[in-house]
């Protein structure tokens, strides 16, 4: 009597470590799965963000080179450059103030300006004296703003 209940206790003891063997290798499966899963995301969260930083500076070289050949208003220009370069990864934007003062002190006297719809819901009396502030803006500060865009053609030239 004493064998058989021994032998059933070592049984239902092999069927519990072989149950608790089998969910153990399952999870670690599962751990497995997921792991490699998050790997595949990394990568591609990566390759999707080395597209973007590539689409920003080829926006950032078009723009210079239709403002360097005269066929975009310094203004708008500055504008969007501005808006692009402060979308670069932190560590390749370094001090854009500094950096590229012509193009930062024009973004500043634009910045708040409207633009489409309510620019042109505005009074033609504030827009024309928005224009003139933005023109003079333009004619003070066109050389800086012309080194600065040198230097961004220089620095994001295509390979």
């Amino acid at each position: 009597m004493q064998n058989s209940w021994l032998i059933i206790l070592v049984v239902l003891a092999a069927v519990i470590i072989a149950s608790l063997a089998f969910y153990a290798g399952k999870l670690l499966l599962l751990l497995q799965q997921q792991t490699k899963h998050h790997a595949q995301l990394a990568a591609k969260q990566q390759q999707q963000q080395l597209q973007n930083q590539q689409y920003v500076e080829q926006s950032i070289f078009t723009i210079c080179k239709a403002v360097d050949a005269d066929q975009c208003e310094l203004s708008e220009g500055a504008l969007r450059v501005w808006v692009l370069l402060n979308r670069l990864p932190e560590q390749l934007q370094g001090p854009l103030a500094t950096d590229y003062p012509g193009i930062f002190q024009m973004y500043q006297v634009v910045k708040e300006m409207p633009t489409h719809q309510t620019r042109k819901q505005q009074s033609k009396q504030v827009t024309a004296e928005q224009d003139k502030q933005r023109l003079q803006a333009e004619k003070n500060l066109a050389p800086q703003i012309l080194a600065d865009v040198s230097k961004l053609l220089q620095r994001f030239k295509p390979a």
